[in-house]
């Protein structure tokens, strides 16, 4: 756990009915901040709504996966846009740093208050990304997907990521009915 990030902009602090008012207008709230960011600056959406969005599959998600080229910046904006939307200091950018490949790299979490939940997941973007655009957003390609959880399981890291099971399954069951 990293040291929090606050803007807190002048926003009063976050009471429970700020959070039920980020529940109820979550897609006003964080969706289309994410998706218009992800327009104007071409990151990438991956992960489970990229998956739902490519095969028309409809499993549960809730927290976005976003590469982006300056993924703290853009962890900061939608943190803003829903301290703005809700009116009260409710969201932190918290970062999570790992080693991977021998790599440190970092992960800025958007999370709200009091629970901690997270509400997107902003990474740097990698050289090479291949992607789809649909409506103008970036989401990354199937193949890359089904290569990234085939990769979880045989490691044994469905422990970590838990639906990465559930989400190589409906790849793969989507290529066969393309067939």
């Amino acid at each position: 756990m990293g040291r929090i990030i606050d803007t807190g902009r002048s926003f009063p602090k976050a009471r429970f009915t700020d959070l039920f008012e980020l529940w109820e207008n979550r897609k006003k709230l964080v969706v289309k901040p994410v998706e218009n960011l992800s327009r104007k600056h071409g990151d990438v959406i991956y992960g489970r709504h990229a998956v739902n969005k490519l095969t028309g599959v409809q499993r549960g998600t809730y927290d976005f996966d976003v590469y982006s080229s300056h993924s703290k910046r853009h962890a900061l904006k939608i943190e803003h846009s829903i301290d703005i939307g809700t009116n009260s200091n409710l969201a932190y950018v918290e970062p999570m740093t790992y080693s991977m490949d021998g790599k440190k790299k970092t992960v800025w979490r958007v999370k709200t208050r009091p629970h901690g939940q997270a509400e997107c997941d902003y990474q740097q973007k990698p050289k090479g990304l291949r992607y789809k655009t649909i409506n103008g957003v970036r989401y990354e390609t199937l193949g890359r997907a089904e290569k990234k959880y085939d990769k979880m399981i045989k490691q044994n890291e469905v422990h970590r990521f838990p639906n990465a099971f559930f989400d190589s399954y409906d790849v793969k069951t989507y290529r066969r009915k393309k067939k």
